[in-house]
Parts: structure tokens; C-alpha cells; sequence
């Protein structure tokens, strides 16, 4: 029986080049999903103007602005990589 070692969680401190730009992939498909997300949100609001929908269209704006700040920091870590 061989034995696989459990998956480590990412560290960017100790993240490669090629881990970095997975990260980054993974990191634009979830910003275009809660781009689409937060206009499909908005639409909706627009046309109802329910209290959910408001709720819903802040949650989404506080996940994107997390998201481009972790890209940011993935940007970082990738150009310090590459020189």
C-alpha cells in the first residue's frame, strides 16, 4: 500500500512560479463569476428593489473588492518570482 501524502493549503510565501499563476487563473474565473453575479444582483434589486437583493449586491461588492486584493498580492509575489 502506498501512501499519498495529504494536499498542503497554499502559502504564497513558499508558493512557485507555476502555483502562482494556477492561483491567478482560479483568481480571474472568480472575479468574473461575481462580476456576473453582482450584475445579475443588481438587475434584480433595480427591478424590485428588495431589501435581499441590497443585501446581496454588498456582500458581492465586499467579496470583489477581496478578491482584487488577493490578486494583487498574487501579482506581487509573481513579479518578485520573476526577477
Amino acid at each position: 500500500m502506498s501512501q499519498q501524502q495529504p494536499k498542503t493549503k497554499f502559502v504564497l510565501a513558499e508558493a512557485t512560479l507555476d502555483e502562482i499563476n494556477k492561483q491567478l487563473k482560479i483568481n480571474t474565473f472568480v472575479t468574473i463569476v461575481l462580476v456576473l453575479m453582482l450584475l445579475l444582483n443588481t438587475a434584480q434589486f433595480i427591478k424590485g428593489y428588495s431589501v435581499l437583493y441590497g443585501v446581496l449586491i454588498a456582500v458581492m461588492a465586499f467579496f470583489l473588492f477581496i478578491m482584487v486584493k488577493s490578486r494583487t498580492l498574487l501579482t506581487m509575489q509573481k513579479q518578485r518570482l520573476s526577477k
